[in-house]
């Protein structure tokens, strides 16, 4: 089963989601990953990363509060 990269459109097997924008998105689009905890696995993608804001967020491995999911 193939995905489509919601940033560049182009067909993937696999996707990460970015934790700052919501987006599906393939290995091309990641601009960088990180572990913050052993359970919280941190994505930005390469429109993420121009935004100052959301750069500054992801360095302090902090997640934006809409992106938090309360079960």
């Amino acid at each position: 089963m193939t995905y489509l990269c919601e940033r560049c459109k182009h067909e993937t097997y696999r996707y990460d989601v970015c934790n700052y924008c919501g987006r599906k998105i393939c290995n091309n689009c990641i601009k960088s990953s990180q572990t913050s905890t052993k359970i919280l696995h941190l994505v930005i993608c390469k429109d993420c990363w121009t935004d100052i804001e959301k750069r500054k967020m992801y360095k302090h491995r902090q997640v934006p509060a809409q992106m938090t999911t309360k079960a």
